[in-house]
């Protein structure tokens, strides 16, 4: 596994991890001023993006995301993602992309893919 591929299934565990072991576990994957953004929303710094992966794993108990892919060239990445439900089934898919800095993710943008075959509508 790349060092890459690594880093991407380790910040995708924080969506889902105990709000104790969140910040200290985003904090090994992404650096102190972080800047995230997706359609919904656009936040900076570890204590923000926290807060937000708080409020997604309230909204969606029991989800978690699985990385599917990840390409990478120039300290910049691009992870193909699957959201899946609290019995693993898929919920949505995505992509997302982020700027490396010190070997942590530096600048994240997701994007949600329309609702491809398999998926709930």
């Amino acid at each position: 596994m790349s060092d890459s591929q690594q880093l991407w299934e380790n910040y995708a565990a924080c969506w889902s991890a105990s709000p104790g072991e969140r910040i200290v576990a985003l904090g090994a994957v992404a650096v102190d001023d972080v800047a995230y953004r997706d359609p919904g929303t656009e936040v900076g710094g570890l204590t923000e993006l926290a807060e937000y992966m708080a409020g997604f794993a309230e909204a969606f108990p029991g989800h978690r995301f699985r990385i599917d892919e990840v390409l990478e060239h120039h300290d910049r990445s691009l992870a193909r993602w699957t959201q899946l439900g609290e019995q693993g089934e898929p919920a949505m898919a995505g992509v997302s992309t982020a700027l490396h800095r010190e070997g942590r993710l530096a600048d994240i943008t997701g994007f949600f893919l329309p609702d491809p075959p398999g998926l709930p509508a």
